[in-house]
């Protein structure tokens, strides 16, 4: 036993690191996603020089009814100025198999929305966002969130 103890700790430790400079995960009530609902994101940059992975991260159910998952998402930049983007999210496979880790009824997905990308002004910059399916609610959404990792690449 006392030889496992410092592998029990080392694997916590592992798992406890997030090396996320921002990371928000937004609960969907009921497992519904309504229209009129906007997730907002507030991320204040410090270092316009710095480069980041933005990634945007859905976890559905498997009572998800279609392959793709569609949101807008609109950026207000420190100077007032707003740009929108429209998001798909593939969900399953043309077969039906969820593309998400996860077993049992919630599949997680982390999909990277901008790589390498840098924020030219210094301030707070807000991401509102909003499913873009053509219905009221979306059922099967359990969570929605937004993170950026500081970018490690060549």
């Amino acid at each position: 036993m006392k030889k496992l103890l410092p592998l029990l700790f080392l694997l916590s430790l592992l798992a406890s690191c997030n090396n996320a400079f921002y990371e928000k995960i937004d609960p969907l009530p009921d497992e519904v996603w309504n229209i009129d609902t906007i997730l907002s994101y507030q991320v204040e940059i410090t270092d316009s020089l710095q480069y980041y992975n933005m990634y945007v991260h859905v976890r559905n159910t498997v009572d998800f009814e279609t392959q793709n998952f569609y949101i807008f998402m609109t950026t207000v930049f420190p100077d007032g100025y707003t740009a929108q983007d429209t998001l798909g999210c593939i969900l399953c496979d043309p077969h039906g198999k969820w593309t998400g880790k996860g077993t049992g009824r919630l599949r997680d997905n982390k999909f990277l929305l901008k790589p390498k990308v840098r924020f030219a002004e210094k301030g707070v910059y807000t991401f509102k966002v909003r499913q873009a399916m053509r219905t009221e609610n979306v059922k099967g959404v359990a969570d929605f969130g937004l993170s950026l990792y500081p970018y490690k690449g060549k």
